[in-house]
């Protein structure tokens, strides 16, 4: 129990340092912020993960490789965002679930993209250029996204 709660405490303090960070690298590199959020990010949160899912693949076990990344995806979407909408509320800052018409759309073309992975229970070459395609076209949709 104390490991763990010096590994929290550890987690928010390195965490408001990358918040620092970000914010001076929005503000003096013109990096957009919400392409460092949206993309950036998660590539390099999840990168164990990532490690994982790839180590499965080469070692030729397709399912659980799906299982890591769709499952990652899948924890975020159905607990993480609505956990972090109500506890906004008790804190005092104003969340909702409307997301708006663009990100939307990028959810549901990463959706289609990754039913077309997993329908059929094979892989090749093309359908991981479609995966690599559709994070392509979004991060550059993110980096050209005027902010609000």
């Amino acid at each position: 129990l104390a490991l763990m709660s010096v590994t929290t405490a550890l987690i928010a303090v390195s965490s408001e340092m990358l918040v620092g960070a970000i914010e001076h690298v929005v503000e003096h590199c013109g990096i957009p912020a919400r392409f460092i959020g949206i993309i950036l990010l998660p590539f390099a949160g999840n990168a164990c993960e990532h490690a994982s899912a790839i180590r499965f693949a080469m070692q030729d076990r397709p399912g659980l490789s799906i299982g890591i990344a769709v499952g990652s995806s899948t924890q975020i979407a159905l607990f993480v965002v609505p956990f972090t909408v109500v506890m906004g509320w008790f804190l005092d800052q104003p969340m909702d679930l409307v997301f708006g018409a663009m990100n939307m759309s990028v959810m549901i073309l990463s959706v289609l993209v990754a039913l077309v992975m997993v329908i059929d229970g094979r892989s090749n070459w093309l359908k991981g250029f479609m995966l690599c395609t559709a994070y392509l076209f979004e991060a550059v949709l993110y980096w050209s996204m005027p902010d609000e």
